[in-house]
C-alpha cells in the first residue's frame, strides 16, 4: 500500500502538467482568433462572424477534455478548467451581441442577412443570459411567418431554454446522455412533436434528428 501511495504521489504532478498543457492549447487556439485584426468599419456582418468565429473555436477545441487517453480525473479537471474559461467568453459574446441588436429587438434575413441571424442566434443560443434568451425567443417568434428566422434556429433555442428550466421541450431538438445512452430529452406531448416542426416551418421529423444526432450511441455520464 506504502508503494501504491508513493506511486500516486510521483504520477500527480505529471497528471496536472497534462491537464496545464491541454488546457494551454485551448487557450492558444482562443487567442489565435482574438488575435485576429479586425476591418477598420466593420460591417454587422463582420461584427456578428467575428462573435462567431470565437464562439466556435471554443466549442470546436473541446475534445481535449474527452480525450480517452486523459484518466477520467484529468478529464473532469480539463472539463471544468475549459468550461469556467467558456462560460466568460459567452458572457462577453452576449454583451456584444446586444450592442449590435437592431431597434425593432432583432435581425431579419431580408434586412440583414441570414449570416447574421443565423449568427446572432448561434451567440443567443449559448448565453447564460437566461432572460435575454427569453427575449430573443419572442423576437424571433413574431418574425417566423415572414421567414425572417430560419425554424430551425428559433426551435432550438426554445427547446434549450425550457430544458435549461427543468421544463419539457417542445420541438425535440435537445439530447442528453441517459443511462451512458445519448437520448432525446423528455418531449411535451411527444406524438404531436412533428406537427409543431411544421407549423413553424421545421420540415425535418423528430426521426430525422435522432439519425442526426446518432441518438443511442454511448455516451458519457
Amino acid at each position: 500500500m506504502r508503494v501504491l501511495a508513493l506511486l500516486a504521489l510521483a504520477l500527480a504532478p505529471m497528471q496536472d502538467d497534462v491537464v496545464a498543457q491541454r488546457a494551454a492549447e485551448w487557450e492558444a487556439a482562443v487567442a489565435e482568433v482574438e488575435a485576429q485584426p479586425e476591418p477598420e468599419h466593420p460591417t454587422l456582418a463582420q461584427k456578428v462572424a467575428r462573435l462567431v468565429a470565437l464562439d466556435e473555436v471554443t466549442r470546436q477545441h473541446m475534445w481535449r477534455a474527452d480525450d480517452p487517453a486523459l484518466a477520467p480525473d484529468q478529464q473532469r479537471a480539463l472539463g471544468l478548467k475549459i468550461g469556467t474559461r467558456m462560460a466568460e467568453i459567452d458572457a462577453a459574446n452576449t454583451a456584444a451581441l446586444k450592442l449590435l441588436l437592431p431597434a425593432d429587438g432583432w435581425f431579419r434575413n431580408s434586412r440583414d442577412g441570414r449570416q447574421v441571424t443565423h449568427g446572432a442566434w448561434l451567440i443567443a443560443q449559448h448565453s447564460p443570459d437566461n432572460a435575454f434568451q427569453i427575449g430573443v425567443i419572442g423576437a424571433m417568434g413574431k418574425r417566423l411567418n415572414a421567414g425572417d428566422v430560419d425554424a430551425m434556429d428559433f426551435a432550438l433555442i426554445t427547446d434549450r431554454v425550457l430544458v435549461r428550466q427543468g421544463g419539457l421541450q417542445v420541438f425535440g431538438s435537445q439530447a442528453g446522455c441517459i443511462q451512458g445512452r445519448l437520448a432525446i430529452l423528455p418531449i411535451t406531448v411527444p406524438d404531436k412533436v412533428d406537427e409543431r416542426r411544421a407549423r413553424i416551418g421545421w420540415a425535418k421529423t423528430l426521426a430525422e434528428t435522432k439519425g442526426d444526432l446518432e441518438i443511442g450511441k454511448p455516451c458519457a455520464l
